[in-house]
């Protein structure tokens, strides 16, 4: 299926290019982009539901906005991911738009793949960018620098920038005792920044995303601060849209780090003054649940 879909987008591109010179139709393509990103964050903010009355609101006389309902709608009902992406790629087959529409019909297809699937908005952006000639991505990104020239100077207050009230999050979590996610805390702060990347590069995405929901904002920002500003992003938008955590999913990805950083610690890739205290409370957590496993199986 990948490989018909990428035949099928390279053969729009190159229709696009003996077309290049053509506002009104890369304003559509622009315009897709733009209503994919915003259902995207609609369903990470407020859950797939809303994109219901979302759909409601799009031009029911434009088929390709027609065609991204019936996507949305198939992804609402709880249809296989697998038939999904069947029926959208059969559907942009067999209509065999040209050039632009074509492209904007491959775009809405994988735009509803992607919200199935709980992408990240910064991963969607990207990728739909990717799908763009290079004629139309000039457009957009000139619309970007204009939209962010302000921030460039300054104009744009510190407070709605989402990693910075992350960090100045400092929550109820308590730093001390036998608390994995205080634990946690306490390691975060006293290990060097090239400690810190050492642990990130052994830790996926959503154990950290989940694991730095618990801590608080000090220990946030020690993680960001080792971050590239695209991965950054990334988890910082993971951490706001993903809704209340269970506190034991917070603590079973903080233990998972913990894990990590003792394993590193031990085998003398990081530097740590002593890893005795972190072993004792992973070895309290690890017991605690284990007496909470053994009650529920009796």
């Amino acid at each position: 299926m990948n490989q018909i879909f990428f035949i099928e987008l390279k053969n729009k591109c190159d229709e696009i290019k003996n077309d290049t010179n053509n506002p009104e139709k890369i304003n559509q393509v622009i315009k897709t982009y733009d209503t994919i990103l915003h259902f995207s964050n609609m369903a990470r903010q407020r859950g797939l539901l809303v994109l219901e009355e979302e759909a409601e609101k799009l031009d029911k006389d434009n088929e390709a906005e027609l065609f991204f309902r019936f996507m949305v709608m198939l992804v609402l009902d709880g249809t296989e991911p697998a038939i999904i992406e069947e029926a959208g790629m059969n559907r942009c087959l067999a209509f065999n738009f040209p050039s632009y529409d074509g492209l904007i019909n491959l775009m809405y297809f994988k735009g509803a793949v992607m919200i199935q699937a709980g992408s990240n908005l910064t991963a969607s952006r990207c990728f739909l960018e990717t799908m763009m000639p290079l004629n139309i991505l000039e457009v957009l990104r000139q619309r970007k620098h204009e939209n962010i020239l302000p921030e460039a100077y300054g104009q744009v207050n510190e407070r709605d920038n989402l990693i910075v009230r992350l960090c100045r999050e400092n929550g109820e979590t308590s730093e001390h005792g036998h608390s994995i996610i205080g634990q946690l805390a306490i390691i975060t702060g006293n290990l060097s920044d090239n400690g810190v990347q050492r642990i990130l590069r052994e830790t996926d995405n959503n154990t950290l995303s989940v694991a730095m929901k618990g801590l608080p904002g000090t220990a946030r920002k020690k993680f960001f601060d080792n971050m590239a500003s695209r991965l950054g992003q990334l988890v910082a938008e993971d951490i706001a849209f993903m809704g209340p955590v269970e506190l034991r999913d917070i603590e079973q990805c903080c233990a998972s780090i913990m894990k990590t950083y003792i394993k590193l610690a031990d085998n003398g890739e990081i530097i740590s003054t002593d890893t005795r205290n972190a072993k004792l409370v992973l070895d309290i957590y690890e017991t605690a649940q284990k007496q909470n496993k053994e009650i529920k199986d009796k």
